[in-house]
């Protein structure tokens, strides 16, 4: 059997032939995801609400509340939108490490501190909120929703409702 043709050279280039194909399809998926990222972020940063996105998401509001839910996730992106990176997110209510004096406590407006550190069109979504929701006894809030690798992964932002009205 002196014709089979197999050699250890050949199999070493078959080997290296698959990887660096392996290699260039996993790049490929890498750029593309990247590429997607990207236009997610534009998209998101050139968000703007029309009567047909509000009448979506106040007709979702009814059905999640008909089901019982006391909260809907309205949308959801990579903390790294964030210009914190989702830092004043994951810090949200906590104390201040040092006491803010009077004046800075009188200086800062009702709006959360981490709203300054979202992509822009979710500012719309939170001005909404603030100007025909909630005066209605909805809420507004953002949260770090998965945490892969141990690190902040997604940020939901949710309209939130008590669940009776003994709760609102």
């Amino acid at each position: 059997m002196s014709g089979t043709g197999l050699s250890v050279s050949a199999l070493f280039a078959e080997r290296e032939a698959r990887l660096r194909h392996d290699k260039e399809a996993e790049e490929q998926l890498r750029r593309r995801k990247e590429e997607e990222l990207a236009e997610f972020r534009k998209r998101l940063d050139n968000f703007k609400l029309t009567d047909e996105i509000i009448q979506s998401g106040l007709d979702r509001i009814k059905r999640a509340f008909e089901r019982g839910e006391t909260e809907l996730m309205i949308a959801a992106f990579p903390s790294d939108f964030c210009t914190d990176g989702g830092r004043a997110i994951i810090n949200a209510g906590a104390p201040p490490i040092n006491k803010p004096s009077q004046a800075e406590q009188a200086a800062r407006s009702d709006e959360p501190e981490w709203l300054t550190t979202l992509p822009a069109g979710a500012h719309h979504v939170y001005d909404f909120w603030k100007q025909n929701l909630r005066t209605g006894g909805f809420g507004f809030s953002a949260r770090i929703i998965n945490y892969p690798g141990g690190m902040p992964g997604d940020v939901g932002l949710f309209f939130t409702w008590p669940k009776s009205t003994l709760e609102a």
